[in-house]
This record gives structure tokens, sequence and C-alpha cells, in this order.
């Protein structure tokens, strides 16, 4: 079996994933609450932009604003990615389907791996 990665690389070279518009199913207040602890309010209020505050967890207080890229990997399912103003390099799966996220981070040489549930707040 491929690695969830490996199959989402394949998915965005093979032309079968569309841009997101943001769809109804993915506007609105979620809480990430990530596997070791650490968790996030994301607010996505629009296609352009979303917001996120660490509320538990290393970066308690951390916050930012985001223009990330988004993709349609399927129905309720998405991909996003985007650079912060740290350089900190984020990307995303998340299922609304199964109410899951899987991130990927990277800081310089350093890239971490986690999952974790979503919950919808709004």
């Amino acid at each position: 079996m491929k690695s969830l990665p490996l199959r989402i690389t394949g998915l965005l070279f093979s032309g079968l994933v569309s841009n997101a518009q943001a769809g109804e199913a993915y506007l609105g207040q979620f809480r990430y609450q990530y596997d070791g602890g650490s968790v996030y309010r994301v607010t996505v209020k629009d296609a352009q932009s979303m917001s996120w505050l660490c509320i538990e967890g290393d970066e308690k207080g951390a916050h930012g604003i985001e223009t990330p890229q988004r993709f349609t990997v399927a129905d309720k399912v998405y991909f996003a990615s985007w650079v912060e103003k740290t350089g900190i390099n984020v990307t995303q799966v998340i299922n609304l389907h199964t109410m899951k996220v899987c991130s990927t981070i990277t800081d310089g040489k350093q890239r971490f791996v986690i999952s974790g549930n979503i919950v919808r707040e709004q």
C-alpha cells in the first residue's frame, strides 16, 4: 500500500485534482486536536485565507493568518499548503468525511509529520 503522501503527490501530478473554492464544507471554525496534545483553532472564512491559533500544547498562543493553496482531492477531502511568515512550510490533508487531519511541518532541515482529529466548532 502506498503511503498517504505518495498518493497525494500522485493525484496532484495526475491532473485529477482541482483548485478548491473553499466549498461550504470547508468553511467555518474547526478545532484540530493532534496526537501528542497540541490543539489549534482554525478558521476558514473564504477561499483565499485562513487563520489559526494554538490553544494547547508547546506552541500555545502562537497564531497566524495564512494564504494557503488548496486543492480538492475528493468530496470533502482537501490538500492545503502554505509558508508561514516565520518560514515554516505546512502541508495538510483535511478529510471532513472522517474528520481527520494529517500535517507535515518543515522548519529548516527538521520535518514533523502529525495527525489528529477535527471537530467543527461553527
